[in-house]
């Protein structure tokens, strides 16, 4: 039976009308975490106020429950205090917020920011189902040991990564979904910022991209420039001089001056690839409101992840990239010789500073190994339990099924040995120091790589055979 009247007027009191998850002021319901059909029972403690969004994205998913009950619980607990704040942080603006946006921590700067931006336009989901709607997930290795480096005036001779592609109007995620997204680029500051605020004013929430050098809130302010970083603008206050955004690793809108995110967004640091432009992305749904079943184009999107890796344009991505990465390793003993700059412009060993940098690809900046491989595990774990997946238009059957429970371990199993590869290096450097080089087992680290490159051909091959 469900649960009683007054059992949900006091549980929503409790919660203060709002969603014990993304705290969002909507229209709640009153959910069972263990369904009634599996003996749940109609206590309060088997109860948890959630919106529609969050009961989508987790209600359904028994591996969710624990967190269902940890994140209600300190909802409880923090309710009171979270909401005076909010109301002391809002009385006062007299600039502008975009009424029910919500900005939610993320793993990747790109992903986070597109599923954000899908909530508000009524496709609520996780990061790992918009990442892997996307279809970028993929690998890239470039050695330019001895030739003109693919970064003017640097001391980088590799680049590994994660990711086949960045945001651009082609979006698969969003053409799937029935989304146009609109690019725009200007060559002055000033008449960006002007035509952000046109649209914030349009409630249309931006996507930008950045350097993150410039952004106040990085404690590497000023240290490490990349002009790749995306973030949100959801408002901002002229008076005060102060733009309201959204960043992947801050919970909350952070405060940034508008004459510094200006600067973020002009920087010209770094090879010119990597300058943002003034770029801005907005989101507009179809008008005829026309996008195929989830169910479908989720294999569409898994289709281009197999290409990306078994049929990749250029030698040096794909699986063909994995073998180069592997076959370089031993030859590190020679190519990392030598003294090179560290971003501050500080001599330190060639070898410190690329197992700095290749721990950071792989594990810690988003762009290679471990860390997308575990975000589209996620993916694939997700579809397993996803309501328009097993029933929708277009369901899978249980081969499908059966194919993606057989990826799930591989690929747990391939971040797992990035991450051993990450963890060495960074390891050597921080002990060694400028000598790291002498204190690494490069035959077992290519043992490693060469384990990578099994798994993850056996795990796309085993995707290739989903039928679309």
């Amino acid at each position: 039976m469900p649960f009683n009247e007054g059992l949900k007027k006091e549980i929503s009191k409790k919660a203060y009308y709002r969603c014990s998850i993304c705290h969002r002021l909507e229209t709640i319901e009153i959910h069972h975490i263990v369904p009634q059909s599996e003996g749940g029972s109609d206590g309060i403690g088997n109860a948890v106020p959630l919106c529609h969004s969050c009961h989508r994205i987790y209600g359904a998913n028994p591996n969710k429950r624990i967190f269902i009950r940890e994140k209600r619980d300190h909802w409880y607990e923090n309710a009171k205090s979270v909401i005076q704040k909010d109301i002391s942080e809002i009385d006062g603006i007299k600039g502008y917020i975009i009424k029910d946006f919500i900005h939610r921590l993320g793993h990747h700067c790109e992903s986070s920011s597109m599923r954000d931006l899908f909530e508000y336009y009524g496709f609520p989901m996780s990061e790992p189902m918009a990442f892997g709607l996307d279809g970028t997930l993929g690998f890239s290795f470039f050695d330019t040991t001895g030739q003109i480096s693919f970064i003017g005036d640097s001391d980088i001779p590799f680049f590994l990564g994660g990711k086949q592609g960045t945001i651009e109007p082609n979006s698969l995620a969003c053409r799937l979904l029935g989304i146009i997204l609109r690019k725009q680029s200007f060559t002055n500051a000033d008449n960006a910022w002007e035509e952000s605020k046109k649209l914030l004013n349009q409630d249309v929430p931006l996507i930008l991209k950045v350097d993150l050098g410039n952004l106040p809130y990085f404690k590497e302010e000023g240290e490490i420039h990349f002009g790749g970083h995306a973030i949100i603008l959801a408002g901002y206050n002229e008076e005060a001089g102060i733009a309201y955004v959204g960043d992947s690793e801050f919970e909350g809108f952070q405060e940034v001056p508008i004459n510094k995110l200006k600067e973020a967004r002009s920087s010209e640091h770094g090879p010119k690839f990597m300058h943002p432009i003034n770029t801005q992305f907005s989101m507009v749904r179809r008008p005829d409101g026309k996008h195929p079943p989830l169910a479908a184009g989720v294999k569409v999107a898994i289709k281009k992840v197999v290409d990306n890796m078994l049929r990749p344009s250029l030698n040096n991505n794909g699986i063909q990239g994995l073998k180069l990465f592997a076959a370089s390793i031993p030859q590190w003993d020679i190519k990392l010789q030598g003294i090179a700059k560290d971003p501050l412009g500080k001599p330190i060993s060639r070898a410190r500073l690329m197992f700095e940098l290749l721990h950071g690809y792989i594990e810690t900046w988003g762009t290679g190994g471990s860390s997308f491989r575990n975000l589209y595990r996620n993916f694939l774990k997700e579809l397993l339990y996803h309501p328009e997946i097993k029933e929708g238009p277009k369901a899978w059957n249980s081969e499908d099924f059966k194919i993606i429970e057989e990826c799930i371990p591989i690929i747990s199993k391939s971040a797992h040995n990035w991450t051993l590869i990450a963890d060495t290096l960074k390891d050597a450097a921080k002990e060694n120091k400028d000598d790291c080089l002498d204190y690494v087992n490069l035959d077992e680290l290519q043992s490693i790589a060469l384990v990578i490159l099994n798994q993850e051909e056996n795990l796309f091959t085993k995707l290739n055979k989903l039928k679309i």
